[in-house]
């Protein structure tokens, strides 16, 4: 009794040619470029909320007048 090579599973395939011939993205492709635009989308809005933030907070509204400290540092305010 002889035992025969097993050939490996034949897999469908996963590249799909459309009939213009060009080659659309499988669906992990697609996650990953979504996974990209959305990381990309969100550190452009952190960077957007930061500079409005400086922005208003270059404004003197909350400023209530003086230095909080005086200038003699951190400690110097218990005194």
């Amino acid at each position: 009794m002889t035992r025969r090579a097993r050939t490996p599973l034949k897999r469908s395939r996963d590249r799909i040619v459309d009939p213009s011939g060009r080659r659309r993205l499988t669906r992990s492709e697609k996650i990953g470029i979504g996974s990209v635009a959305t990381l990309l989308a969100v550190g452009a809005l952190g960077v957007i909320a930061g500079v409005i933030i400086d922005r208003l907070l270059d404004f003197d509204s909350l400023d209530t007048g003086g230095e909080w400290d005086e200038g003699g540092g951190v400690f110097t305010r218990w005194d």
